[in-house]
């Protein structure tokens, strides 16, 4: 069993209240049904690596999720993982268990808990999409998922709650688990019995929460970890159980310390707060409200950062904002975002940063997806050869990776304008890039990554900066990357083109796509659960901008038509 020593996780899951769900219409697909992959740059082997290769992110053992019951449901909580929006895939030498798209299971790099397979997630959970279409699916590797987390981390807190909470069902847990582990002495129904009076179970739900912090945390290198298999078991079940509960009290400790997250917008299906969330976790008492949700990017076209070299040459940024040129520091930070343990003083930590840079190795492969014209209807071809002269009048001059400014662009200023509001007396990225880089460095050296390697892994100087501006990415692609614009706030291209018919409120969380619109169905609720309705009127939700003569806006009808035909094939 997993010792009860406190991991320093940096969860930055937002603990909020529940979505807001409303009654499924659309028509079911099934999950069993088959998929077509969208051919854009991976063979088989590269997606099953991509789809489940640990970055660092360790969350909790398997056995405890393999174990808990959902709350909600009743049922096993890793069953139907379709109602956060995942999506399911087989089991395989790359996904043993069985577990959805970005969901891995690898042995932990934590010292106290040397062979213990603990659950993470990776960078495929929030950048692999599906569509369904008149009950066909369509898997589109790079685009945006749709899972949300909140829910997921919501449901998995008040699940773990419950069980704390009820002597009998945190019993059958800890023996559930016991037995995972092939323990020759678990005991069975008949015998359980003795054990229900035990004070370890009393009370199990009362515990403070406590800061994410374990000075005494070591790690062991990720070779070590793959190779290391559970220390014996203490011999007797009662001992374990003891261990068990003390283990699953202080997991409980670490989420409840959440409330910092508990503040702000919810982000929904397909967004995340995750700079906002990492401020409140690393610098509480700099700690915001959560009010500049971004939608997953899609992946093809990221920029390869490693080719800087020195710092003459020219960076290439990333993100909404342009805020770095490290793409590795960057999945550093989602690690951590994600689950990954570190220590704050000396920086060991779980990370795998090999991995992490395998991922993006393979992220570099990814190429815009064709319009699945066997799936979808087809493309109109006179149509969209009208559309490319005005794309080329409209949209190509600005979108070539290029920072906007606001007053240009006029979209939701919440996410240019937060990411450098100041920590501790200094701009947020002055704050977080030492954490980066010594988390980075320390890695680095419990893997003994070369320095040559090194070079070839990160750009040369790695900048963080606060721009207040937007990037304007290129559209390749774009038909496969809804809802619009950097916070999801526009449903389809037919709305980015038609700015007084944007709904106020609508569905996001629906896969079944709209070809005439370009995008989700998003006036009804799909029927997988994850359905959630989008507010606009709340903060850093706004709908607003883009829009006018130089956007394409004031074009006549049969013109917008045509640039829309032309967007599905770009």
């Amino acid at each position: 069993m997993l010792s009860p020593r406190a991991y320093f996780a940096a969860v930055c899951f937002v603990l909020l209240t529940g979505c807001s769900r409303k009654p499924e219409s659309s028509p079911a697909v099934s999950p069993d049904s088959p998929v077509a992959y969208s051919p854009n740059g991976w063979s088989g082997a590269e997606r099953a690596e991509y789809y489940h290769l640990a970055e660092g992110s360790e969350l909790m053992p398997y056995t405890l999720l393999a174990n808990l019951k959902s709350s909600k449901t009743g049922k096993p909580f890793l069953e139907g993982m379709e109602r956060f929006g995942f999506l399911p895939d087989a089991k395989s030498s790359t996904n043993p268990y069985g577990m959805p798209v970005g969901m891995t299971v690898v042995r932990s790099r934590n010292a106290s808990a040397r062979g213990v397979e603990m659950v993470g997630f990776s960078c495929a959970a929030c950048h692999v999409g599906e569509l369904t279409y008149h009950g066909k699916r369509v898997r589109i590797d790079g685009a945006p998922g749709l899972i949300d987390l909140e829910a997921y981390q919501v449901e998995f807190q008040e699940s773990l709650d419950a069980t704390m909470k009820d002597p009998p069902a945190l019993l059958a847990l800890v023996v559930a688990m016991d037995q995972k582990e092939n323990m020759a002495d678990s005991p069975s129904a008949e015998g359980v019995g003795q054990y229900a009076a035990d004070a370890a179970l009393q009370g199990a739900d009362d515990v403070k929460p406590v800061p994410n912090a374990d000075p005494s945390f070591h790690s062991v290198s990720s070779q070590a970890a793959d190779a290391a298999r559970p220390a014996a078991p203490q011999p007797g079940f009662r001992e374990r159980m003891k261990t068990s509960v003390a283990f699953l009290k202080a997991r409980l400790a670490h989420i409840r310390n959440g409330k910092l997250l508990l503040d702000g917008t919810e982000p929904g299906p397909g967004r995340i707060d995750a700079f906002g969330a990492a401020r409140n976790l690393l610098f509480p008492k700099s700690a915001m409200k959560m009010q500049s949700p971004v939608s997953f990017p899609f992946l093809w076209g990221v920029p390869d950062t490693t080719q800087q070299r020195d710092a003459n040459q020219e960076p290439r940024w990333i993100h909404y904002d342009g805020n770095t040129n490290s793409i590795l520091e960057r999945n550093i930070g989602q690690a951590l975002g994600m689950g990954a343990v570190f220590d704050p003083q000396d920086y060991e930590s779980t990370l795998r940063i090999g991995n992490l840079h395998r991922l993006e190795v393979l992220t570099h492969k990814l190429q815009p997806p064709a319009w699945p014209s066997g799936v979808l209807d087809p493309i109109d071809q006179a149509k969209a050869q009208k559309g490319e002269a005005i794309f080329k009048d409209k949209c190509e001059g600005c979108h070539q990776d290029k920072l906007c400014a606001l007053a240009e662009v006029m979209t939701d200023p919440m996410r240019a304008n937060s990411f450098g509001q100041p920590v501790g007396g200094k701009p947020f990225p002055a704050a977080v890039a030492p954490i980066l880089a010594g988390l980075k460095k320390r890695a680095f050296q419990d893997d003994g990554i070369s320095e040559a390697d090194q070079a070839g892994m990160d750009a040369n100087p790695v900048v963080w900066r606060a721009t207040g501006q937007y990037k304007a990415r290129k559209l390749n692609g774009i038909w496969a990357t809804a809802p619009y614009l950097h916070n999801g706030s526009v449903p389809t291209l037919y709305h980015m083109l038609h700015p007084d018919e944007r709904p106020a409120r609508f569905f996001v969380g629906n896969r079944e796509y709209d070809a005439a619109k370009a995008g989700y169905q998003s006036e009804t609720a799909g029927a997988s659960g994850n359905s959630w309705v989008y507010d606009t009127t709340k903060p850093g939700n706004s709908n607003v901008g883009h829009r006018g003569a130089q956007f394409g806006t004031t074009l006549a009808e049969d013109q917008k038509a045509e640039l829309l035909e032309y967007l599905k094939k770009y």
